[in-house]
């Protein structure tokens, strides 16, 4: 499978119960039957009271590809509610009968303040058959709408997919509507594993636009999914403020080869 980018944007069945893949840097993938799903997710989300983030599962399927199944999300925390669930993405592989689909799960932050998704699961159901897959461990910052003028972004990269890990590198184009100019504090998020390297405050003047580059490290072995939507924090004359950035999305999907080898063994 060729590496992915988003701009913006099994084995034998031996028993009815999950077997799980947890070598290295595979340890979040779940198999079962003759599917994956790649679906535990490491994040931090900074959003506004009401905004609605998409949390994204990869289900794989080999042979057999209809995905008609009911999905229902289960164990949120208050301050999120479910929006609802898509399907999307349909990715057919070159050479075989694999099959892959995005898990569009849409949430709404309902409670400002700080909170965690840590218990949190799709709950499939196919026929008579039961499947939960967890959906990780994200944090979440929600904060009270204001009506305060405030720095714009005007486009970003929302993502990278592929077949290799590879260190993200969070990308904003930032227009100051001010009539004086902004400097750009920092950038924050919490994620273990993952932080910002050598960040420099960034000014920029009034009307105009600059391109802010956010190169991170890992600290820890890479995950195979992330959500990254940071705070960016500024300062207009002698006010500090803040805004949540764009929703980065990054994920790992083993290659076609690594696939067939999987579902074979």
């Amino acid at each position: 499978m060729k590496g992915r980018t988003v701009i913006v944007i099994s084995g034998i069945l031996l028993t009815a119960l999950f077997i799980y893949y947890t070598t290295n840097a595979h340890e979040s993938w779940e198999l079962q039957r003759k599917e994956l799903f790649i679906s535990n997710i490491t994040g931090y989300v900074a959003g506004y009271l009401n905004e609605t983030i998409s949390l994204n599962v990869y289900w794989i399927k080999v042979g057999d590809t209809d995905f008609n199944a009911t999905i229902g999300v289960r164990g949120l925390p208050s301050c999120l509610g479910a929006d609802g669930v898509s399907l999307t993405g349909d990715y057919d592989y070159a050479n075989s009968e694999i099959k892959e689909i995005v898990v569009s799960v849409k949430v709404t932050l309902k409670e400002s303040g700080h909170c965690i998704m840590k218990d949190a699961y799709l709950e499939i159901k196919e026929g008579n058959q039961t499947k939960k897959v967890s959906l990780g461990n994200v944090e979440f910052e929600i904060l009270e709408p204001t009506n305060k003028k405030s720095l714009k972004i005007k486009s970003y990269i929302g993502g990278s997919v592929g077949p290799e890990p590879s260190i993200p590198t969070l990308m904003y184009t930032l227009f100051n509507p001010f009539n004086e100019s902004v400097e750009i504090l920092n950038v924050t998020f919490d994620i273990p594993g993952l932080q910002i390297s050598n960040f420099k405050p960034r000014e920029i003047p009034p009307g105009k636009t600059v391109n802010l580059t956010i190169t991170l490290v890992n600290t820890t072995e890479l995950g195979n999914l992330y959500v990254i939507k940071p705070l960016i924090v500024y300062r207009v004359g002698e006010e500090i403020q803040v805004i949540p950035a764009e929703t980065y999305y990054y994920a790992t999907i083993p290659g076609e080869n690594t696939l067939l080898k999987m579902f074979k063994d």
